[in-house]
């Protein structure tokens, strides 16, 4: 079987007042299945302990991290579970050895 290449995109991320990208892709083109993303590749640093943006940014991160739906720039929604580990694209070979071993799971 042929597995077609991903369509990737570069998306902004935002988890409080932090803000950061992930490229990604959509398994499933016009559907309103989630997008697959890449770990989250921070801009700036996280808010200080002691700032009132800290508890928030810790929350929706923790959700992020823990594969819930997080929108992106394009209010597309989004999650990282096929990408789990990536902070750059992989190569072909890479992508359709995960896109083997994610199918068959």
């Amino acid at each position: 079987e042929e597995i077609p290449g991903p369509p990737l995109d570069i998306r902004l991320v935002q988890a409080g007042p932090r803000l950061g990208w992930a490229w990604g892709f959509h398994t499933y083109i016009g559907d309103d299945s989630p997008c697959d993303s890449c770990e989250i590749n921070w801009l700036d640093p996280e808010p200080d302990r002691d700032s009132s943006d800290y508890e928030i940014y810790i929350q929706e991160l923790q959700a992020i991290e823990g594969g819930e739906d997080f929108f992106n720039s394009s209010g597309q929604t989004c999650q990282i579970n096929f990408f789990r580990g990536c902070y750059q694209p992989p190569t072909e070979e890479e992508y359709k050895r995960l896109r083997r071993e994610y199918n068959t799971d």
